[in-house]
């Protein structure tokens, strides 16, 4: 890599398209792609070990989080509707250079690397097979499975002509049937008490459990409370995609298939200022906070909510879960008081929150690093711009080889997803720090955050390393014991 990557080009900023009825799809964007692949492991794998154990009052977790998040999605936007780049090209643009933050970013990448809602989303596909929940007995079965699973989340990525389209169409679908069938359960079969615990937890700020608790479950809890980790960084690549901003100047990412005519630049393109264009800046701005406050943050309480309240409905009280049980126990439940019908509906919607969510994973992974690679290697620089597939695509090839090892290694999908969310919180927490740095030091000053998302950034960062650190502290004698032996 060289030492400094090049200098932004020059172009104007273009407008906001017109808000008429043909081009609403047009302001359709990040928010609800990433509200798709947010409804994930955290809401189906932790509901039942977070809320079932320790009821509605934790909730508050997910509210902090998520509108902390919100700070932080802006944030990254910003920064793309400036020059068209994604924030982590922003990142390694600051001192002290690529070489650092490569090392430095690959140490944080740990914590994505691991794909366990493949090996989770294979639990209620092997409980459909096998006609109940498995056992460590079964541990062969949902490792294939896995497997599948996995492989078969590399094949959306292939077609759609932008990479961004396909994933579009994926999490549409996927938001539409695991909210319907969702919805129909908490509106016929929850309680009363259900309803009240569950949405009043929401607003509990500060209230923890009584007696001994795990501080590891509550961190992750909190870390896939909405994006989580490095998987907030997307916002910009997909506001990039979506063509929002400077970003409609630089291209995108193309599709293996479909995507010929797609082209993305070696560097970013920012605009002057002027009358015009801070006029039209300020239109954008307004996009992107709709983004996130229309569609978002609501989609994510919701998606949080409707698991939740199926969890405490069916299953409440629990005090253990095994790892292979926790994504589809509640079927078990509410099948033996709605009848069988709602054990299959039930792990099908498991199966439909985790799978497609995997192929948003690896999206996120091969782009992040496609970016930095595409604008700093001179080797790169030199190729046509529709040839940054080739190195979208060698990334996930890699990623691929690495899944299969992993998915073999790992013996329990809950561990491995409890060890990984506990990575984000430090991951998000200091990205959050970089995010702001990257905004005060390369953005003009006309363009740079107001007072109150600055402190939204600092507190992002500031509550993702406390309870990471508390879970740390909690788990750490284990560890030792651990590393001892």
């Amino acid at each position: 890599m060289p030492i400094r990557f090049p200098d932004w080009q020059t172009e104007p900023l273009p407008d906001t398209p017109p808000t008429t009825r043909r081009r609403i799809a047009a302001l359709i964007g990040p928010g609800l792609v990433m509200v798709g692949a947010n409804i994930g492991g955290g809401e189906w794998l932790f509901g039942p070990v977070v809320t079932a154990q320790y009821g509605g009052g934790v909730l508050w977790l997910a509210t902090a989080s998520i509108l902390l998040q919100v700070a932080y999605n802006l944030s990254v936007m910003r920064y793309t509707l400036y020059c068209g780049e994604t924030i982590f090209v922003g990142f390694f643009r600051t001192f002290p250079g690529p070489t650092f933050w490569t090392c430095f970013y690959l140490m944080f990448e740990i914590g994505a690397i691991w794909p366990y809602l493949s090996s989770n989303a294979a639990v209620p596909l092997a409980a459909t097979i096998l006609g109940r929940l498995p056992t460590s007995a079964d541990g062969d079965l949902v490792r294939t499975l896995g497997y599948g699973i996995f492989l078969a989340a590399f094949i959306p990525l292939i077609f759609g002509g932008k990479i961004y389209n396909a994933l579009e169409k994926v999490m549409i679908t996927k938001l539409a049937l695991i909210l319907s069938f969702l919805s129909f359960v908490a509106l016929f079969f929850a309680s009363w008490d259900t309803w009240r615990e569950i949405w009043l937890g929401f607003l509990k700020f500060g209230q923890l459990p009584e007696g001994e608790f795990n501080w590891a479950t509550l961190a992750a809890f909190s870390a896939v409370a909405g994006a989580g980790g490095l998987t907030n960084s997307a916002f910009s690549n997909y506001a990039r995609d979506k063509g929002w901003g400077m970003g409609g100047t630089v291209g995108a990412i193309p599709s293996m298939v479909g995507g010929r005519a797609i082209k993305l630049s070696h560097t970013g393109k920012a605009f002057s200022l002027d009358e015009g264009s801070l006029a039209r800046w300020k239109r954008w701005l307004r996009i992107i906070h709709k983004d996130q406050l229309l569609l978002w943050a609501p989609g994510c309480i919701l998606g949080m909510a409707l698991p939740a309240m199926f969890s405490y409905e069916f299953i409440r009280g629990i005090s253990h879960v095994d790892g292979n049980a926790a994504a589809a126990m509640t079927a078990e439940a509410i099948a033996a008081r709605h009848g069988q019908i709602f054990w299959f509906l039930t792990l099908l919607c498991g199966f439909l929150v985790m799978a497609p969510t995997q192929v948003s994973q690896l999206d996120n992974i091969a782009r992040r690093w496609t970016d930095i690679l595409w604008i700093g290697s001179k080797r790169m620089q030199k190729m046509e711009g529709n040839q940054v597939k080739y190195v979208y695509y060698t990334i996930l090839a890699l990623y691929c080889v690495w899944g299969l090892i992993v998915l073999r290694l790992t013996p329990n999908p809950l561990v491995l997803a409890i060890a990984t969310t506990v990575l984000w919180n430090f991951a998000l927490g200091f990205t959050a720090l970089h995010t702001l740095w990257v905004l005060l030091s390369l953005l003009p000053k006309p363009l740079r955050p107001g007072i109150l998302q600055c402190a939204g950034l600092l507190a992002c960062a500031a509550f993702y390393f406390w309870i990471s650190s508390m879970a740390f502290a909690q788990q750490w004698p284990k560890v030792r014991l651990w590393l001892g032996s």
